[in-house]
């Protein structure tokens, strides 16, 4: 593994093609998820044309004209996808030097109102969490020519290089690959019976929609303000895991390690950045931790800092069973598989990824 300085370390995923290094590779994924929380990948399959495709269109998205933005604002869509000003948003009563675009994946509206409950539905559409699942808002194609398209590719070699990713964590964890499948739109047991298609059901019977992921399109312009705040200091709220591209070569992203300091993670040709969201932290109850970081804005001078992070989404009414808070505490020093601590598990945790999450336990 080569090691950034400071600690934020990059694992090569092609080693998962030797069975050697691979065995290595899993012990350093172990140490990155316990002891850092923040890691970049290499040689991970995302083809660099799709990457570049997107990333490449950015200084013309933000260049769109200021009545085609305010078109595309987040005000008209109450799935909060679209545009948000520069400095309209604010993170530690501070405001983000910054403008952007959220899209997610492309998904019908299936909230409702309550008297448009259904006696015997299945899934209560009334609940207000319902309504972040719903369709992007477009720029119009004249406008900036194959954006959709380059949008869609990008997203989708991200959401399956995030799948192959869960599938490393699981083996890193000691636990069945494939455990998380059906709560990301893989085929579940209840699929291949025939029943409700589209539909993800776990082990004790709880049916899932696919969920829908996340990105931000980021730009954040130089700065006079030498500690300038491109965005502060936060934990990722949304979603399991966050794939993260940055374009360009100016420093910016900056991780809050366990001794307090800040350790850059600048952007590194070829990779993608790594790190996991408040609800990974709740699933695991702490044992991996999602860790703070912010970005700091390029300063006079420096180029326009453009950054594509992708949130790996999850159900919106998912309840997931694990392991005691002190069981997973005490992993990183055990060699016990985490499959056995899950065997035996006491606790439930319920975890809503629109608007971060909440923890609901049941001890035995």
């Amino acid at each position: 593994m080569q090691q950034k300085a400071q600690s934020v370390p990059i694992l090569d995923l092609s080693w998962t093609d030797d069975s050697t290094k691979r065995r290595q590779l899993l012990a350093q994924l172990r140490a990155a998820l316990f002891d850092v929380g923040f890691l970049y990948i290499s040689n991970h399959g995302v083809k660099p044309n799709t990457v570049s495709k997107l990333a490449d269109r950015l200084p013309s998205l933000f260049g769109l004209p200021v009545e085609e933005k305010a078109r595309l604002s987040k005000l008209n869509s109450p799935h909060f996808l679209g545009y948000s000003g520069f400095a309209e948003e604010t993170t530690l009563g501070k405001q983000d030097q910054r403008e952007q675009f959220d899209f997610a994946t492309e998904l019908p509206i299936v909230g409702r109102e309550p008297e448009t409950l259904r006696k015997g539905e299945h899934r209560d559409y009334t609940q207000l969490y319902w309504r972040l699942r719903g369709p992007n808002q477009w720029p119009q194609e004249h406008l900036l020519a194959s954006f959709r398209t380059a949008l869609t590719d990008y997203h989708d070699a991200v959401a399956e290089l995030a799948k192959r990713f869960v599938h490393l964590i699981e083996e890193a964890f000691e636990i069945p690959i494939g455990t998380y499948d059906h709560l990301f739109g893989a085929e579940s047991r209840s699929d291949r019976d025939g029943e409700v298609p589209g539909i993800c059901a776990d082990d004790v019977g709880t049916s899932y929609l696919p969920p829908q992921h996340r990105l931000k399109l980021l730009r954040y312009p130089p700065s006079d303000d030498p500690s300038g705040q491109g965005v502060g200091a936060h934990k990722d709220s949304s979603g399991w895991l966050t794939f993260l591209y940055q374009h360009g070569t100016g420093p910016g992203l900056e991780v809050l390690s366990s001794t307090g300091a800040w350790i850059p993670a600048p952007p590194i040709p070829g990779t993608f950045v790594v790190n996991f969201g408040n609800a990974f932290e709740a699933a695991t109850e702490g044992a991996v931790k999602a860790t703070v970081h912010r970005v700091v804005s390029p300063g006079p001078g420096d180029d326009v800092r453009y950054s594509i992070p992708f949130f790996m989404g999850l159900p919106l009414d998912m309840t997931v069973r694990y392991d005691a808070c002190e069981k997973l505490q005490t992993h990183r020093l055990k060699t016990r598989s985490l499959h056995s601590l899950i065997q035996d598990g006491i606790t439930w945790v319920k975890v809503n990824s629109g608007n971060g999450f909440e923890v609901t336990k049941m001890l035995d």
